[in-house]
């Protein structure tokens, strides 16, 4: 059965430091009562929203889109409603007019009338309309070449989706890294108040060194300048996340779960470049555009093949706005190039945009293998850090426990004792750190692999605990 006395300590060690903990984060994040609580996927969620660089490509594939129905409206006839008044003394106009009007009388072929005729006003409305019928497939390669631009804007906002979720991650775990090392460092920074102000108490009966007490205190600063690092980190990194979210950067919330503890599958680097080359969006893209690129080479060299079009009006012609002559015009024309100077230019442009687009994507797929390999390289490191640095953090709290008890003992001084508590710390962090990384450089891995996607996104929360 437990003392009296092995209660007290328990409470002093336990209880009030993880309350003052407590009270000291919330006295950082809380700024109204019932604070929010978000997870990964809420954050996520608003971000999506915010994130100019996707309301960029929201606007560009609007963009391209228009551009679609631009080339669609060239299989559409034209028709335009036309308006005209004129007033003349020429005698091929006068003449003109008294046809379309439907006035021509015997009269008016009186020779001094027909040279010397009177000012004739005319007014003119009509509907015009014009059709392309044929134009050796050039608006349809358009359509085509333009549908493909489509794609390849709306795989980019994919892309783009997706490197907002990393962008959101790093936010998100830095966040949860900084809880955790501020809970970590205050926990200790009680726990050493309570062993210093035992010590000032025996230093004051002269049972320890003084030289030891202020080697502790020195320690004990040094522990207080890093809750102070962990105090400014934690506030900083909820700022960065309500500016990726679009919102007051002072805004308080809560964030919802925990680093996980494990390593995850690291995988063979020939399986993370043949996903990537799949699945990455933005290299699918690049494949859209140099497909509409292609498409766009070939209508530029049969551009100068014949084009047919079907036109039409209906005219009435009036002097006094009370009759009219009505008419009606239908008929075709064709077209074609025999020489245009600026066809060789056209073409030649087409077909080096081509070739460019084609070093494009080898350079996008090199560019994918290299960022794989460093990011796989830096993941294997600290997956064989972490079982090194779990016994380290073991270890280091065994030690820190047992010189305690020497300490309690008289058989440490009060300087040793510190000393190992700040290397406890120590060692607690860089734990904290490398799960921090463990993390991210796995999701790291997902997007450069294109396999951060939704299901990717949910996986993830789920570690996270959210």
């Amino acid at each position: 059965m437990m003392t009296r006395k092995t209660l007290s300590i328990l409470f002093l060690t336990v209880f009030l430091p993880a309350q003052a903990v407590f009270a000291e984060r919330a006295a950082i994040t809380v700024q109204k009562p019932g604070l929010e609580k978000r997870t990964f996927l809420d954050c996520y969620e608003k971000v999506l929203i915010h994130y100019p660089a996707l309301k960029k490509k929201y606007e560009q594939l609007e963009q391209v889109k228009a551009e679609k129905n631009l080339a669609l409206a060239d299989l559409f006839p034209r028709i335009q409603g036309v308006a005209s008044m004129t007033t003349t003394d020429d005698p091929v106009g006068v003449f003109g007019d008294l046809l379309r009007q439907k006035a021509f009388t015997t009269q008016d072929f009186d020779l001094n009338r027909i040279n010397s005729p009177r000012h004739r006003t005319n007014y003119h409305f009509g509907i015009e309309g014009e059709m392309l019928l044929f134009d050796s497939f050039n608006t349809i390669s358009k359509i085509r070449s333009a549908r493909r631009l489509v794609k390849a804007a709306d795989l980019e906002e994919d892309f783009t989706e997706m490197e907002a979720s990393l962008v959101t991650l790093e936010s998100y775990l830095a966040i949860l890294l900084a809880k955790e090392l501020f809970d970590i460092t205050a926990s200790l920074k009680n726990v050493i108040d309570q062993d210093l102000k035992q010590a000032e108490d025996l230093k004051e009966k002269g049972m320890i060194l003084g030289a030891d007490f202020y080697a502790a205190k020195v320690a004990s600063a040094g522990i207080e300048r890093e809750l102070n690092r962990s105090r400014a980190m934690l506030k900083t990194s909820h700022m960065f996340m309500n500016i990726l979210m679009g919102e007051d950067p002072r805004l308080a919330w809560d964030a919802v779960g925990k680093i996980p503890g494990s390593a995850q599958d690291k995988g063979e680097l020939q399986s993370w470049i043949a996903q990537a080359y799949q699945q990455r969006k933005d290299l699918v893209a690049m494949d859209s555009l140099i497909d509409a690129e292609r498409i766009e080479v070939l209508r530029q060299k049969t551009s100068f093949l014949p084009k047919i079009y079907g036109f039409g009006d209906l005219d009435a012609d009036s002097h006094d706005l009370r009759s009219s002559g009505k008419n009606f015009t239908v008929g075709f024309k064709g077209s074609i190039d025999l020489f245009d100077p600026t066809y060789p230019g056209r073409t030649q442009k087409s077909k080096h945009r081509y070739e460019e687009l084609k070093a494009d994507r080898q350079a996008l797929r090199d560019e994918i293998a290299k960022q794989l390999i460093g990011e796989l390289a830096s993941y294997e490191t600290v997956t064989m850090d972490y079982p090194v640095l779990t016994q380290a953090y073991q270890d280091a709290k065994q030690a820190s426990d047992q010189t305690a008890k020497l300490y309690q003992e008289g058989r440490k001084s009060i300087a040793d004792l510190l000393e190992m508590r700040r290397v406890y710390l120590e060692t607690a962090s860089g734990l904290q750190q490398l799960l921090f990384s463990l993390e991210l450089e796995h999701a790291k891995l997902l997007f450069l692999s294109g396999q951060l996607n939704e299901d990717g996104l949910h996986q993830v929360n789920q570690r996270l605990k959210g």
